[in-house]
């Protein structure tokens, strides 16, 4: 891959007993409230419509390689499905699969040699389920800890990714050509040693009603780093960390971002700005009702970024 109001943060406190919170009336799911419990019909096994998954990491393993294309796995609500270096890490995704996790946990164990959890080269749905430890830096590319879309679409609603590690785009990646759809998710706590702590993207990502928060890249892009199409609608992106620019957002030319309803606030970088790094001509980065304040050193550079307070 590429790619690599008083300035203060926002109070953010929980007003509704599902876990939903509004911050300056942009709607936000943090934590585990994205991951409340639901209940979930499992499908009977039947090749190509669905199949419930035991609790354990080897059968994750062996569900998904046996799984027909199009098929639904249901995983065990609650379970925590560890992969060690007797699983292995999960078998790529090759062939439209659709995963309901039921707030199941898919972690790799931290004793395990490094490998990242999920890569996708077809069409991809993921919900309700915590992603965790995911290491991809010797894996190939060196992208996406938890996720790294190759091609296709993946759509990841609900999803907690927390404590991945990469090269680049520390929890999820998309190359060039993929599309990738988050919603009402977490991305937290995820570290690249070079660009995206949270996330990069190379083709289109989507980010809706999602937080984005203490995430760190070593050199662009704490939270986000793009050079595709970023699009960020009612989502927050705070208190992530670059070690160069763009603690929050790092737009890299010719990458575009449209930030709408959004709040990027509380992030930090090495150099200015703090909060979106524009590297893309004047308009590659467009703000809609949205609040870019409280960044450290600044809140937008280079390129001028319209309504940014800079």
């Amino acid at each position: 891959m590429t790619i690599t109001l008083n300035a203060t943060h926002f109070t953010i406190s929980p007003i509704r007993g599902n876990g939903s919170m509004y911050i300056n009336g942009i709607r936000a799911i943090v934590g585990g409230a994205v991951l409340s419990a639901a209940a979930l019909a499992v499908g009977a096994p039947a090749a190509g419509a669905g199949a419930s998954v035991p609790c354990s990491g080897r059968a994750l393993v062996k569900a998904i390689d046996n799984a027909a294309s199009g098929a639904t796995l249901y995983l065990t609500p609650g379970c925590r499905y560890v992969l060690n270096d007797l699983t292995g890490p999960l078998p790529a995704i090759d062939a439209p699969l659709t995963i309901r996790g039921g707030n199941s946990t898919i972690q790799r164990d931290p004793a395990a040699d490094a490998f990242r959890l999920f890569t996708v080269n077809s069409d991809f749905n993921l919900d309700r389920v915590k992603l965790l430890g995911g290491d991809a830096r010797t894996s190939p590319g060196g992208f996406g800890g938890a996720v790294a879309v190759n091609s296709g679409t993946t759509n990841l609603n609900r999803v907690f990714i927390r404590n991945n590690t990469a090269t680049f785009s520390g929890g999820l990646g998309g190359v060039a050509g993929a599309v990738v759809n988050v919603s009402n998710s977490n991305i937290q706590n995820n570290t690249a040693t070079r660009n995206g702590g949270g996330a990069a993207n190379d083709g289109r990502m989507t980010f809706i009603d999602t937080v984005v928060n203490n995430n760190r890249a070593g050199e662009k892009g704490g939270g986000i780093a793009s050079d595709g199409i970023l699009v960020v609608t009612g989502s927050v992106v705070n208190d992530n960390t670059a070690g160069t620019v763009g603690g929050g957002v790092a737009n890299i030319g010719p990458g575009t971002a449209s930030i709408i309803r959004s709040i990027v606030n509380g992030n930090t970088a090495n150099n200015a700005p703090g909060g979106i790094d524009n590297e893309g001509a004047p308009g590659a980065v467009t703000l809609t009702r949205s609040i870019v304040r409280g960044n450290t050193p600044t809140n937008c550079a280079p390129t001028f970024v319209q309504g940014c307070v800079h």
